[in-house]
């Protein structure tokens, strides 16, 4: 008898299988890749922050004007909130002096883009104990002619307590929005000084 190619039994090599044409790499790896592309660009941009600068002739700013932020949420007063707190962080530094709008060099104004509330601890379904807050701004230094200088955006949150009673639970949440807008004024200012 005859033995041919057809006619062998191949056993299979101990070690890595064998990759032929058209066999194709196995899905994990690309997944694996994927995967780590994805958290990389999720971590980057949950800095809370993206910088870009405009022309930098906003080193010559030695005056500024803080205008009242624009509250595009529904919560009613907080546009004040993050003003003061930004208004304070510029004031106590001395590195820029505060002025009149028509005597600054120039204007920092900015937009409360969007302002949410999640529950983060519960006690049982309809129970909530602690809800964390999320804010988003927009803030755009321009000169004197209203060319923008200088553009960030900064997202932050903080915890609050829920209280028995709403009086008490709204005003943790003002405490929340006030550490948010405390920590947004030092970004700012950190970001903003490091520039020029």
């Amino acid at each position: 008898m005859i033995v041919t190619d057809a006619h062998r039994r191949v056993r299979p090599r101990a070690g890595k299988p064998r990759r032929g044409k058209g066999m194709r790499r196995r899905p994990e790896k690309r997944f694996l890749a994927g995967g780590v592309l994805l958290l990389t660009v999720l971590t980057l941009a949950a800095c809370g922050y993206r910088f870009s600068p405009q022309s930098h002739s906003a080193a010559d700013v030695a005056t500024l004007c803080v205008v009242p932020l624009t509250n595009h949420t529904a919560k009613v007063g907080i546009e004040a909130i993050f003003t003061n707190e930004m208004v304070y962080e510029v004031s106590r530094s001395g590195k820029v002096q505060l002025a009149a709008r028509d005597a600054a060099d120039a204007v920092l104004q900015g937009d409360i883009r969007s302002l949410t509330t999640k529950s983060t601890v519960r006690t049982s379904l309809t129970q909530t104990v602690q809800r964390r807050v999320q804010v988003s701004v927009d803030l755009e230094l321009k000169n004197r002619d209203g060319r923008a200088l200088w553009k960030m955006s900064l997202d932050d949150s903080a915890e609050y307590i829920v209280a028995a009673d709403k009086v008490s639970t709204e005003g943790n949440l003002r405490k929340a929005l006030a550490v948010i807008g405390r920590r947004m004024a030092q970004k700012f200012h950190d970001r903003y000084t490091q520039a020029f």
